[in-house]
């Protein structure tokens, strides 16, 4: 008896993307603050008309940044890769 064709871990992603997903499902809840400012991010600020980005380091950790913070971050980020170290993330404000 042939066994039954079964969906890739991709395919399945695709019919159902679940809360890993969508970006912004990950951070429901938690208080997100920009890694080079420090000032607090709601949600809708990383939707259209975005106000906030994510950027990811070479380990493909994102890291959210204020739109006008992102060459800052994309900066504590290459050192981060190039050290080894945790980013040097900044105070956090609101």
């Amino acid at each position: 008896m042939k066994r039954e064709k079964r969906l890739t871990k991709r395919e399945r992603k695709a019919i159902n993307p679940g809360p890993a997903g969508n970006r912004l499902a990950r951070y429901q809840g938690q208080h997100i603050h920009c890694v080079a400012c420090g000032k607090h991010l709601e949600l809708s600020h990383f939707e259209p008309p975005a106000t906030a980005m994510f950027v990811r380091c070479e380990h493909l950790s994102e890291f959210p940044s204020c739109t006008g913070c992102v060459p800052k971050t994309r900066e504590l980020l290459a050192e981060h890769d190039r050290t080894g170290q945790p980013v040097k993330v900044a105070g956090a404000w609101h």
